[in-house]
């Protein structure tokens, strides 16, 4: 099983439009509609590759009653999400002028750190229950403590396991917190190429000056470690190794969400214990299926089987 943890859930709405004019009206047909959130996402992508997932999080207001009752018809997880005060967000993509993507997103309810330890106890409910094999916290929490995902961290290696696989595909100065922090290392992390030049204070382009900081203390004692390089595919570590993905050209419909089903293809493969080439792989193409759809976080599995198999995975010499 499964657990993914969404602090700040959305109703996603993604519109396209051939030329998107600054300070003009432009009009659109309607939205493509669909729940997100980088949790849901990489969930939603791990049942659909056939994993047991349990979505938690919190929901708030008439837009969190939606946002539940699509997540009930979806029917591909058990639901067990917290209320909390305030309204669940909205956040709007706009695809325009040659595949740019312009995002709208509100910040969503704030939570406080009691509602967090509240969560956490669901969590060590279901590790109770014995079927937990991967806890997967994903995306922002709109939280006055830029280091609770570090605390939650914490939490769980020392009141509920110190040994199920803890996915962070998290951000900013909440990132920042777990790596700079020598005791409590995530087991996984996402960064893009970009968001790993923020944490560094460098410019960083290339799959070559990304490996070179990785060696970097901040990264010490994860057990993987993903930076995502768009069309150029990713640069993986493993322990003392290193690995280039590169992916094959593709129809892109929307990259939303691309990145989140990445992280739940990998946390279905780790739970299903892939080869660490096939993780890769299958992790990858999770990504692409996705930005063939204008929902986010869907995938079509027999297109995930296809682009596995034109994935390139390569052991780097050391």
């Amino acid at each position: 099983m499964i657990v993914t943890v969404t602090m700040n859930p959305s109703i996603d709405l993604a519109y396209f439009i051939e030329h998107f004019q600054l300070g003009r009206m432009n009009r659109f047909n309607s939205p493509t509609k669909s729940v997100g959130g980088k949790g849901i996402n990489a969930g939603r992508t791990a049942a659909q590759s056939g994993s047991e997932v349990v979505l938690t999080g919190f929901l708030a207001g008439d837009i969190g009653e939606l946002v539940e009752k699509y997540l009930i018809e979806e029917n591909l997880f058990t639901l067990d999400m917290m209320e909390t005060s305030g309204e669940t967000r909205n956040a709007i993509t706009i695809m325009h002028d040659n595949d740019t993507h312009t995002e709208v997103v509100e910040s969503g309810p704030e939570i406080s750190d009691e509602e967090v330890y509240q969560l956490l106890d669901k969590i060590k409910l279901i590790h109770e229950q014995g079927k937990l094999q991967v806890i997967c916290i994903s995306g922002s929490i709109n939280s006055k403590n830029d280091q609770i995902y570090l605390e939650m961290l914490a939490h769980i290696r020392k009141h509920i396991s110190q040994d199920v696989p803890v996915f962070m595909d998290v951000s900013g100065k909440q990132l920042l917190s777990l790596l700079k922090n020598d005791t409590y290392k995530p087991s996984f992390i996402k960064p893009n190429v970009h968001e790993l030049g923020e944490i560094l204070h460098k410019d960083i382009e290339t799959k070559e000056e990304a490996r070179k900081e990785l060696s970097h203390a901040y990264f010490k004692g994860i057990d993987y470690i993903m930076i995502s390089c768009g069309e150029e595919g990713a640069l993986c570590k493993v322990g003392e190794d290193f690995y280039d993905i590169t992916i094959p050209r593709i129809e892109i419909v929307n990259t939303t969400g691309s990145g989140d089903a990445s992280v739940g293809g990998f946390a279905h493969a780790v739970e299903q214990q892939f080869s660490l080439e096939d993780t890769f792989s299958y992790s990858m193409a999770c990504g692409m299926s996705n930005a063939q759809h204008g929902e986010v976080g869907f995938i079509n599995k027999e297109d995930v089987e296809t682009f596995a198999k034109q994935i390139q995975v390569n052991k780097l010499e050391l």
